[in-house]
């Protein structure tokens, strides 16, 4: 926060009302509160308001309206005018707790703003001693969000830690509870051990005797009571971890530590993830078919998928021999075990003997499906190619099936379809779905779509365009006080060699060349005059590939006003390719694009091993390797997907979810060209 012209500042508070006001909407204020709200709970006045009254009192018994009004503004999304209230109180005399309200006030409005790096700041800046019993709620939740969102799991897990016995509204409890057990459940075997060193039940946490608590009095609870506490989620968390799979055993594992955990205060709000396990019991695939079109145009995809499928029964295998090793060594006390560091076979080994691989070029789809009925099929993963899936599916409803393309449209099929098909494509139109939300989440307003003439560019821009056009409709509905936006506008290139005139045509400086020539003509004199770009776009989403994006950056460049504002530029994963000698990825700097997380985010670096046993793959086949790993390991998951609302499923992909019509949709990952190198760009959507 800028602070040299505090003095400044001080002396004008009334033109910050006074903005307030000309910017507000005109409403009756109602009748005059006679004391400030508390800050950080839930109140209705707006910061009008609010600051109407600071105005009316003297600058001594002002202060905590000023900061309420704060409070409004960062919840109105007036930021600019928070800022200037918050400059404002920095120019006065505050007492500690007010201090410190104030700079949970800023990191609040600088989270709202996606400043991740300066709320940090902030909130190390914070002494959480003199904090209002509200504030330090609101301090905590604030700092969960943001360690949450920067995977700084340890950290908000131990945080989570301490607000949990602090709510008191039932919603919020479950909440964060569920959020808890996730964070817990990402920690390695070994952390999540570290607690289970005694079995006995300890009380419930002690609330304050004092009436008019609010809140459980932590400073109350023994040392014993909080190792238990903390000792009973991570034990909890160490249960999920190792059974996530194996619905029976965890159901089994969950009901030991209620009996270790008796009084836990989670058994009034057990994680969702554990309360719908009865429902979700998962597929027992004892014999199971892969259907891809293993010889003719598509056999190199179809042999990563086959790939990745052997290999994601290979590592199940190990986990289910290293559970069986070290069954008689657990008792009701130690609920986990280490998980086993992850298989890449050799390629050799991508036909498992358990699972029988059906090529779909060799066979019709009324040969494939009564050999799935001779040999007792209970589960088929494929087909791959859609003409397969639209004809098969019909003629096996009685068989689950996970297919690796989309479900035909209702204008291609009369069939209703099953509830045991699932949908599992990695589909380009939900890239360009997510990329639109990207977009508008980073407050741009006129997005720009280059795409390729043909119906791939056709059928991923109109994506994009309808997702546009939703969110917009949406964010005008929820608020009167919103930013306008403007529709997307795509423009389709086709020759590499024009280029050239495609940018100009799509920033219409082909136009400002016009008038420049036109004026030239009129006055038939020497004319100096500067090409002007269009001023309404804000963003580019660029739907190609990586040799049509290092040719279309450049045009961008040169094209853009030297006057005008630099355009933000997004791209989809057909951009990203390996580069060994860096020069592209220097040449694409601030190029934000999306992809999957195996390619962008690698934590259990499957990739770098995959990569020793498997070298000198492209990303097209590495995306098709993560395609074949997560469908097998989706046999177990899909029933809870189905079941149990909000579930995710961490996969290779990405975040795997089920949306209603059992299509399974993966939330990418971003990242950024800087100088050369990648950097991962944190969601953009608020965690609050």
């Amino acid at each position: 926060m800028n602070t040299a012209n505090l003095p400044k500042r001080a002396l004008h508070f009334s033109l910050i009302v006074l903005s307030i006001l000309l910017v507000s909407a005109c409403s009756g204020l109602g009748q005059d509160q006679k004391t400030a709200p508390v800050l950080f709970t839930e109140f209705s006045n707006t910061a009008e308001y609010l600051l109407k009254q600071a105005e009316e009192l003297n600058e001594t018994k002002n202060t905590e309206w000023q900061l309420a009004a704060v409070q409004a503004l960062n919840k109105e999304n007036k930021f600019v005018l928070a800022n200037s209230v918050i400059e404002y109180l920095q120019s006065k005399t505050l007492n500690a707790q007010q201090k410190n309200h104030l700079l949970l006030l800023i990191a609040d409005n600088q989270y709202a703003q996606n400043q991740l790096e300066s709320t940090l700041v902030s909130i190390n800046k914070i002494n959480t001693g003199v904090l209002s019993p509200e504030a330090k709620l609101y301090y905590l939740k604030l700092k969960a969000d943001l360690q949450v969102r920067n995977k700084e799991h340890q950290a908000a897990a131990n945080t989570l830690l301490m607000l949990t016995p602090l709510l008191q509204i039932d919603e919020e409890k479950q909440q964060y509870n569920d959020l808890l057990l996730t964070q817990l459940s990402l920690l390695p075997a070994s952390v999540l051990n570290k607690y289970q060193k005694t079995a006995t039940p300890y009380p419930i946490p002690t609330k304050s005797t004092d009436s008019t608590a609010t809140v459980v009095d932590v400073k109350n609870i023994t040392l014993v009571e909080k190792e238990m506490f903390v000792g009973g989620w991570y034990a909890l968390a160490s249960v999920y971890q190792r059974y996530q799979l194996s619905n029976n055993r965890l159901l089994r594992a969950v009901d030991a530590w209620k009996l270790v955990y008796s009084n836990h205060p989670a058994l009034d709000f057990m994680p969702t993830q554990l309360t719908s396990i009865p429902e979700a019991t998962p597929y027992q695939a004892n014999k199971i078919a892969v259907l891809l079109p293993l010889s003719g145009r598509f056999k190199q995809p179809a042999e990563a998928i086959q790939y990745g499928i052997s290999n994601a029964f290979y590592n199940q295998m190990a986990l289910k021999k290293q559970s069986e090793n070290e069954q008689n060594k657990l008792n009701s006390t130690n609920l986990m075990a280490t998980t086993p560091e992850i298989v890449i076979v050799d390629e050799e080994q991508k036909t498992p003997a358990d699972i029988m691989f059906i090529d779909t070029t060799q066979m019709t789809a009324q040969a494939i499906a009564d050999k799935l009925h001779l040999q007792k099929i209970d589960f088929v993963i494929g087909p791959l190619v859609k003409s397969n899936v639209d004809q098969l599916l019909p003629l096996i409803e009685d068989i689950p099936v996970l297919a690796l393309n989309r479900f035909p449209t209702p204008e291609e099929t009369t069939s209703q379809g099953s509830s045991i098909h699932y949908a599992f494509p990695l589909s380009p139109e939900s890239e360009a779905e997510q990329a639109a939300e990207r977009i508008f989440n980073n407050k741009h307003k006129k997005p720009l779509i280059l795409a390729p003439q043909s119906n791939f560019g056709e059928r991923v821009s109109k994506a994009f365009e309808a997702r546009w056009t939703a969110l917009n409709q949406a964010e005008q509905e929820k608020s009167v006080n919103t930013l306008e936006h403007y529709p997307a506008e795509t423009h389709f290139f086709t020759k590499k060699s024009e280029f050239a005139k495609f940018i100009a045509s799509a920033l219409q400086t082909d136009k400002s060349q016009q008038r420049i020539n036109q004026m030239r003509s009129a006055i038939s004199l020497t004319l100096e005059a500067e090409l002007r770009s269009r001023r309404d776009v804000d963003a580019i989403y660029i739907i190609g590939d990586r040799g049509e994006l290092i040719l279309l950056k450049p045009f961008i460049a040169v094209t853009i006003s030297p006057f005008a504002k630099s355009i933000a530029l997004y791209a989809s994963s057909r951009s990203h390719a390996i580069d060994m000698s860096n020069i592209q990825n220097k040449e694409l700097s601030n190029l934000t694009f999306s992809d999957i997380a195996f390619l962008l985010d690698d934590k259990g670096q499957i990739n770098q091993k995959l990569q020793a046993t498997w070298p000198h793959q492209s990303f097209s086949t590495l995306r098709l390797f993560a395609l074949g790993y997560d469908s097998y390991n989706l046999i177990g998951q899909l029933k809870q997907l189905q079941v149990i609302e909000g579930y995710k499923y961490q996969g290779l992909v990405g975040e795997l979810s089920l949306d209603e019509t059992n299509t399974i949709g993966s939330k990418l990952h971003w990242a950024t060209y800087k100088e050369g190198t990648l950097v991962e760009v944190t969601s953009s959507v608020p965690g609050q």
